[in-house]
């Protein structure tokens, strides 16, 4: 759970999993990368430098990510090895699973707050997802 207002629940691993989608498509830069994030989470989650180098060493030392070489100074950019995008796969077959059970909490809340048009589109949603 959040631990102040400003915080957003965020499962774990969704970060690792962010910077490979990010890697899968372009060599990056932990910079792009914190740019990256909050334009896919609409500004609700901007992870720390801490957080983005952390990982991408740890990727880069588990083979989920490689090194490119650049010809700039001091600008390291790293692209998604096939492993990675293995993971990648591997973590959105699970987030398929866990989507419609996610949608039901959601449509708890939202019937918590009384707002039924909102609860409705979640169940509508919910349903969809259920029978893929």
């Amino acid at each position: 759970m959040p631990r102040n207002k400003s915080e957003v629940f965020a499962p774990k691993g969704l970060l690792k999993m962010l910077m490979l989608k990010i890697a899968s498509t372009k060599p990056v830069t932990g910079v792009e990368i914190m740019q990256d994030v909050p334009e896919m989470t609409e500004n609700l989650w901007s992870p720390s430098p801490g957080s983005v180098y952390y990982l991408l060493g740890e990727m880069e030392k588990d083979g989920l990510v490689i090194r490119v070489p650049t010809g700039e100074p001091g600008i390291k950019r790293y692209v998604a090895s096939e492993k990675g995008k293995l993971s990648l796969d591997t973590f959105k077959l699970e987030a398929k699973k866990n989507l419609h059970r996610q949608l039901v909490m959601l449509r708890i809340l939202s019937d918590l707050t009384e707002n039924n048009s909102v609860s409705d589109a979640i169940s509508s949603v919910a349903k969809k997802i259920a029978t893929r």
